[in-house]
């Protein structure tokens, strides 16, 4: 079979697994989408996945609806964590300093994504390649996180920085 339409077929197959809703959606994703995922863990519908491969999901962590991830350089979710709706993860971004060139032709910077265990990232956040979330660190809805967190801290804003810490004080 050509090589694009070996593609293509994997494509469609994958839209029709991000569809499926309910606990049958969920373990179909789970057995046939191509990531590496631990027991307990759980992709609801509409959720996107570029390079499926090279994203791992850690026990019981959850993604939520409408989630993007581009695992293009690696992602990797650890174990409890919780990622809401709408949320993208990105592991690589196109170059953009030389302006004498097109961006479509600059090609991609990339870096892998790190969420440590016990991560709650809220609604409609982003996080950017490079990034890692240390464990217990809570993410704000709507925050775009730029650099990696410390252990337990609580980021909110755009970009993102540390308003608080889930440690008691």
């Amino acid at each position: 079979m050509m090589s694009w339409m070996r593609k293509e077929i994997i494509e469609w197959w994958r839209a029709l697994l991000r569809a499926i809703p309910g606990r049958i959606g969920v373990t179909a994703r789970k057995r046939w989408y191509g990531f590496h995922v631990a027991k307990g863990a759980r992709i609801l519908s509409h959720v996107l996945i570029y390079y499926p491969e090279n994203l791992t999901i850690g026990l019981n962590s959850a993604i939520t609806a409408y989630c993007q991830l581009n695992a293009k350089a690696g992602i990797e979710v650890g174990e409890n964590v919780l990622i809401g709706p709408g949320t993208f993860i990105w592991s690589q971004n196109h170059k953009m300093r030389d302006a004498t060139v097109n961006i479509r032709d600059q090609g991609y910077e990339r870096a892998p994504v790190v969420i440590e265990d016990d991560v709650w990232i809220a609604a409609r956040c982003v996080v950017l390649p490079g990034v890692r979330l240390a464990k217990g660190t809570v993410v704000a809805a709507g925050a775009v996180v730029t650099r990696s967190t410390e252990p337990y801290s609580i980021v909110a804003g755009v970009p993102a920085k540390q308003i608080g810490s889930r440690v008691p004080s």
